[in-house]
């Protein structure tokens, strides 16, 4: 991927960075490594973005991420921003642009649209981190979008790699299908047992995503009788909070959660918890649910 978004490959991967930024809050950033480039340690961050960002935008969310690394690490940055939906990014400027005389203040950032990629190209590398991306790629003209991902899916089997590794690939371009059409339409080309098997679908059940959204629910209500669903929920978005953003927030969630009464305002947050991008946009729907505007 670094490769990918570099378009380099001189350069040697040391390690996988810390990425919360401590102030008074945790800000989370989707991806931070630090790479050996020219014989000088460089940052590499990427953001993957599914549609444009709404509560804040892009420019300010990564200006923000950018000066808070900067101040703790020190060290040159190499910014991405990529896009998964073919609507998203096109007002995106790639950063901030401050030309006022004697205080210049600009910050770029480099943008990548996967559907502006050229996915032949890609499939051609075969490189394996980049599979699960092929479906959102600009495709060939003779091809739908559908015999699209057929392709790429039918190219992924065809790796040289280990079966475990071959299957989560094959399950993460499923999930990433689904940004572009109905995933039904390629569940003939991805056998019912590699899904079942694969490590990545077991993650995606127990986070509570995709159909582990509404089995999470539904078993929420039936063991609610021993339990109570609302308790079952309460405790399942917790969890799913402390996977997705490695950070405990349960002296903090639960006394709000426990004040709301309505279930489908507990079910709302649950989704939410699941969906949200980042845990500022999990405590802004709790508020709202909390005020009862839901």
């Amino acid at each position: 991927m670094l490769q990918f978004l570099m378009d380099r490959f001189d350069f040697e991967f040391i390690e996988h960075v810390d990425s919360n930024l401590t102030t008074v809050e945790v800000r989370h950033m989707d991806i931070l490594t630090k790479v050996l480039l020219n014989e000088e340690e460089v940052l590499v961050h990427c953001e993957i973005q599914t549609d444009d960002s709404v509560h804040l935008n892009m420019v300010r969310r990564n200006v923000g991420y950018l000066g808070r690394c900067y101040e703790r690490y020190g060290l040159p940055i190499y910014s991405f921003v990529l896009y998964l939906r073919s609507t998203a990014g096109h007002s995106d400027p790639g950063g901030y642009f401050q030309e006022v005389p004697n205080h210049r203040f600009i910050v770029e950032y480099q943008i990548v649209r996967l559907n502006e990629v050229d996915g032949e190209t890609v499939l051609e590398a075969r490189q394996p981190g980049l599979m699960p991306f092929t479906p959102l790629m600009k495709h060939p003209s003779h091809m739908s979008s559908v015999e699209w991902t057929t392709h790429c899916a039918e190219v992924t089997q065809s790796l040289s790699v280990d079966a475990s590794v071959r299957n989560n690939l094959l399950v993460e371009l499923w999930v990433m299908s689904g940004l572009a059409h109905d995933r039904k339409n390629i569940l003939t080309v991805i056998p019912e047992d590699i899904v079942k098997d694969s490590s990545v679908y077991q993650m995606i059940i127990e986070r509570g995503f995709e159909q582990g959204i509404e089995q999470g629910i539904e078993q929420g209500i039936e063991q609610g009788k021993q339990l109570g669903a609302k308790e079952f929920a309460i405790e399942h978005i917790l969890d799913v909070l402390k996977n997705r953003f490695q950070v405990n927030v349960a002296a903090t969630v639960t006394p709000a959660l426990d004040a709301i009464d309505d279930l489908e305002n507990i079910k709302v947050l649950l989704q939410e918890a699941s969906e949200a991008e980042h845990l500022e946009d999990f405590f802004h729907a709790l508020e709202t649910c909390g005020n009862g505007t839901q």
